[in-house]
């Protein structure tokens, strides 16, 4: 590999295959990892079966499902921050920051609430709507204020998501019994009810908005520098940053709306792989994706088998990130 980056993308992704390999042995059912290899390749060879047949099924419909969607949202919320982290010059933006994952959690909570009967599409549709709103009432305060300043944006995503969470408290206290716990459970943030539906839905808005926006590394690249030396090289950056917004908000409402909003992913991951890789888009994109994956699993396991009762990922998420974080900033600072 000529390049340095590219051997810890590769660590990276290695990493993730085998904490994945590892994740889909353990559990309260544990089947042991030969026989988790065996069973996964006797789907595409004919092997002798020396596993029992509750093994297979627990593994292919229950655990092979989850663990693939826990992979694609893990890349999803990392690669959205490290993308908004580079167009917006500020290390602290990321999804749940900006206010589009409570955008998206205000988008599925009414739909939950006024809505009886609803698909998945119809779910993602609304928290997709809200998302952009939240993106756009953050612009609208940037613009209001006309301060060219990071840190106001950060600020107006903070009142952003403050409003809507508002707003989500607000449905659940006029909310019946039943959907009022259906509003609180999903805010929690969960994989328990993944299952091969759920990745055949969040798969394709995942990989084909992460594949675009790697193609448009090298735009990313340019709009990070600042719109005037944009503006020089020939980029429009009003539109591209718009259009990498939408993706972004297309992203992360999609894996939002089956898992509920997970926070941290998309602020902490980022900060490392920069640390590690670089600013180069090209390659902090590729390790999102392998690092974000490899975070989540880890996070998944330490929900499922730490105690007798799982526990929403998105506390696990938070309790790990928040701690995490901090020595980041502490690693970061001592660098400067």
């Amino acid at each position: 590999m000529k390049h340095p980056q590219n051997k810890l993308v590769f660590i990276f992704f290695l990493l993730t295959f085998f904490l994945m390999l590892f994740s889909l042995s353990q559990g309260a059912f544990f089947i042991e990892p030969s026989k988790v290899i065996n069973i996964l390749a006797n789907q595409f060879f004919a092997l002798d079966h020396s596993w029992a047949p509750e093994e297979e099924l627990i593994l292919l419909q229950v655990r092979l499902p989850r663990i693939i969607l826990v992979v694609l949202v893990g890349a999803n919320l990392a690669v959205s921050g490290a993308i908004l982290q580079a167009i917006f010059k500020n290390p602290l933006v990321s999804p749940f920051i900006l206010g589009i994952s409570s955008g998206a959690s205000l988008g599925a909570s009414i739909v939950i609430v006024f809505l009886n009967f609803y698909s998945f599409y119809i779910l993602q549709l609304s928290a997709f709507a809200f998302s952009i709103v939240a993106v756009l009432i953050v612009l609208l305060i940037t613009r209001i204020c006309n301060i060219q300043n990071t840190t106001i944006l950060v600020l107006a995503g903070v009142i952003t998501t403050s409003l809507f969470q508002a707003i989500v408290s607000l449905l659940q206290y006029f909310s019946e019994t039943d959907k009022l716990q259906s509003i609180v459970y999903w805010n929690f943030g969960s994989f328990t009810n993944a299952n091969w539906n759920s990745v055949l839905q969040v798969a394709p808005f995942t990989v084909l908005g992460i594949i675009i926006l790697f193609l448009n590394s090298w735009r990313i690249n340019v709009l990070s520098l600042g719109d005037e030396e944009s503006t020089a090289l020939g980029v429009n950056t009003q539109r591209y940053r718009f259009g990498i917004i939408i993706i972004v908000s297309l992203l992360t409402s999609t894996a939002t709306a089956i898992t509920g909003p997970i926070g941290w992913v998309g602020l902490i991951i980022p900060h490392v792989v920069r640390m590690l890789i670089g600013s180069n888009n090209y390659f902090v994109i590729l390790g999102s994706i392998g690092l974000g994956s490899a975070f989540m699993l880890f996070v998944d396991f330490i929900a499922r088998t730490t105690f007798n009762i799982e526990i929403p990922v998105g506390i696990v998420a938070s309790i790990i990130g928040v701690p995490f974080f901090i020595y980041v900033l502490y690693r970061t600072n001592n660098q400067i």
